[in-house]
């Protein structure tokens, strides 16, 4: 009986501590994942993180931060690392994150991640595929930045506004392209989040397109001189050099 007991005991044991290494074994790829894309500037970090938040999700498919983080670093996997690659790789980058984020929403419809990156991601996924091409995408990504804009309008330092703000610069304008509400909505995200060097290169470039040179060189200068914000200072790396060049152009 002593034996049987001991037996039972030490099987009870094996069990839970199996247990526990099941729980961490998605915590710890979420870990992972998550020190990947802090490093994602460096070569290979980008990939690596998308790869990481895939396996977190997988070991863990109730996740909803795997699911949404995989999303916004897919993102910037084909948006800046992958920004030479051909289109066809791009757009392929950009559907495994559309499909991440509409798992994320599918898992916590009131998760405003989600609702953001699907609609950044159908963005770049349409000029990827080309403007003309991707008009019917409209309403859907209006769609989504008008839900986060319910639930929090400040998501990713106010990027609902810059959102918008980019797509009414980008569209044509019999398809409502309009940079006067391009103007307005850049503003209104460049006052709630002022580091944001990305909203800060998108109203340059509608400024110039809308012959306001001075205000686009003040913007542009403001990018150029300006401490990059810690929680986007991977992507300065990109976009001051763009800055740089329109600067160049401009004076």
């Amino acid at each position: 009986m002593k034996r049987l007991a001991w037996m039972s005991a030490a099987l009870l044991l094996c069990a839970v501590a199996f247990g526990l290494m099941a729980q961490q074994e998605p915590a710890k790829l979420l870990e992972q994942a998550r020190e990947a894309y802090q490093n994602r500037s460096g070569i290979g970090k980008a990939k690596t993180a998308v790869e990481l938040f895939a396996q977190a999700s997988a070991a863990d498919p109730k996740s909803y931060e795997a699911l949404w983080e995989g999303a916004r670093a897919c993102y910037f996997y084909g948006n800046f690392t992958r920004e030479e690659a051909s289109d066809s790789e791009k757009m392929a980058i950009f559907q495994d994150g559309i499909n991440r984020a509409k798992a994320a929403i599918a898992l916590n419809s009131k998760g405003v991640e989600g609702h953001f990156w699907l609609g950044v991601l159908l963005g770049v996924y349409g000029e990827a595929k080309g403007i003309f091409k991707s008009l019917s995408l409209v309403p859907d990504i209006k769609a989504e930045m008008k839900t986060c804009q319910d639930l929090d309008p400040s998501v990713e330092g106010y990027g609902p506004d810059r959102v918008l703000g980019r797509m009414f610069y980008k569209l044509p304008g019999f398809k409502g392209g309009d940079n006067k509400k391009s103007i307005e909505c850049l503003l209104k995200s460049m006052q709630g989040a002022p580091t944001n060097a990305l909203t800060r290169l998108y109203l340059a470039e509608t400024y110039k397109s809308e012959g306001e040179k001075a205000k686009a060189v003040e913007q542009l200068k403001f990018i150029v001189q300006m401490e990059p914000d810690p929680r986007w200072a991977p992507e300065h790396g990109w976009i001051k050099p763009k800055a740089q060049a329109l600067l160049k152009k401009l004076t």
